[in-house]
């Protein structure tokens, strides 16, 4: 049984990782949005004071590069605006819109209650227990890719 936990841990994850990119996909349809403009705004809209490309990148796991792209993005669609104090761009904030915020509220429902139809089955314990085990096996990952660039 050992011998197979991994293909059962990668398979699963797999499938798990392409149902939540489809359900973001179909929500983000309705604002002809992709689905990491669906974490910005959800970012954007749980900061309340906005926040910077380089707070957006290390709080969402995404590339800069991305997060810039997003956020021309969203700018461009009058969801997002950058807060330029005193003529300075650099690590200014981003902030929502008033149009930004009813879709970051109405995107956030919407995963909310994907979240809450696919944990009906599940107690808090359980809950809290698979949680805090899928972040230790992601810092087991982390920590043994650490290892295999230092050797």
């Amino acid at each position: 049984m050992r011998s197979n936990r991994f293909e059962i841990f990668s398979t699963s994850i797999l499938q798990l990782i392409r149902a939540v990119q489809q359900m973001k996909a179909q929500k983000m349809a309705q604002y002809d949005l992709k689905s990491t403009n669906a974490l910005c705004l959800c970012q954007l809209l749980e900061s309340g004071e906005g926040l910077s490309a380089a707070e957006l990148s290390r709080q969402g796991e995404i590339d800069k590069a991305q997060v810039s792209r997003c956020m021309a993005e969203l700018t461009a669609r009058g969801f997002v605006y950058r807060n330029d104090q005193d003529g300075r761009r650099y690590k200014q904030k981003y902030c929502l819109t008033a149009e930004g915020e009813a879709v970051a509220t109405d995107v956030a429902s919407g995963l909310g209650k994907i979240q809450d139809a696919v944990q009906k089955d599940l107690t808090p314990e359980e809950l809290s227990a698979f949680f805090d085990t899928l972040a230790q096996l992601c810092r087991n990952f982390e920590e043994l890719l650490d290892e295999k660039k230092q050797a």
